[in-house]
């Protein structure tokens, strides 16, 4: 049985949860990461990376690990993902007791462990081609109206195509085969991420929808070509266009 890491103690509780219940299914199974792999189209490094706490698992990486362990394992697993990348509530402070004096506020929580939560962000971009993307290619529908402004959570989900984000959106990182090129898009003003793929035989682009992203820098954007997941690498910033 593979010895694995005890999780950074910056890890969210359900960041936690989600990860102790992958490597309790790995093991109840009894499979190995290398036979892992073939079976849910993710590398063997890639499950080493997750299963230790390094990177946050795609939900689509979640969803074909919990197929192998039955309905129930399933369920449950596509649950705590969705859980663990709900942005965390914050906590009102309790009132006063009328037997001490009333202390100061405490101040505003600090943003969670950033590298949790950006690549939990990004990584579910992975197979955005495939699941999440949005066509605009040259014979697409004439495009809605532009939705308004948003920054941060409140843009959570939404068309990056339809959105004033892509004014100051940049490229973040990017990768180019002979058949894709992907891009990872950053909007300063939105703080957020999205993924862009164009695919050169025809033409065709596509987009994920955006995700919060407080520091691009820790994300990467994916697309499964040939079965095999692609990522992008760093690149100078772009500007704006």
């Amino acid at each position: 049985m593979a010895q694995w890491r005890p999780l950074p103690e910056s890890t969210r509780p359900e960041t936690r949860l989600l990860i102790e219940e992958l490597r309790h299914l790995k093991q109840s199974m009894g499979l190995s990461l290398a036979g892992l792999a073939p079976r849910t189209a993710y590398s063997k490094s890639a499950w080493h990376r997750y299963l230790n706490g390094d990177n946050f698992p795609p939900r689509s990486a979640v969803d074909a690990f919990g197929a192998l362990g039955g309905p129930e394992h399933h369920a449950r697993l596509l649950a705590l993902w969705d859980q663990a990348v709900r942005p965390p509530e914050p906590v009102a402070p309790p009132p006063p007791s009328a037997e001490a004096p009333a202390l100061p506020a405490p101040a505003p929580p600090r943003r969670p462990h950033r590298r949790t939560v950006t690549i939990a962000a990004a990584l579910a971009l992975v197979g955005s081609a495939a699941w999440a993307a949005v066509p605009h290619g040259p014979t697409a529908r004439p495009a809605p109206a532009a939705s308004p402004a948003c920054r941060g959570a409140s843009c959570q989900g939404a068309d990056p195509a339809v959105s004033p984000c892509r004014t100051d959106a940049r490229t973040q990182s990017a990768l180019t085969t002979a058949s894709y090129a992907v891009k990872l898009r950053y909007s300063p003003s939105c703080d957020t991420i999205w993924s862009e793929v164009r695919n050169s035989s025809t033409g065709t682009d596509t987009e994920s929808p955006m995700l919060v992203a407080p520091d691009p820098k820790e994300a990467e954007a994916c697309a499964e070509v040939g079965h095999k997941m692609l990522c992008t690498g760093d690149v100078e910033p772009s500007p704006p266009g």
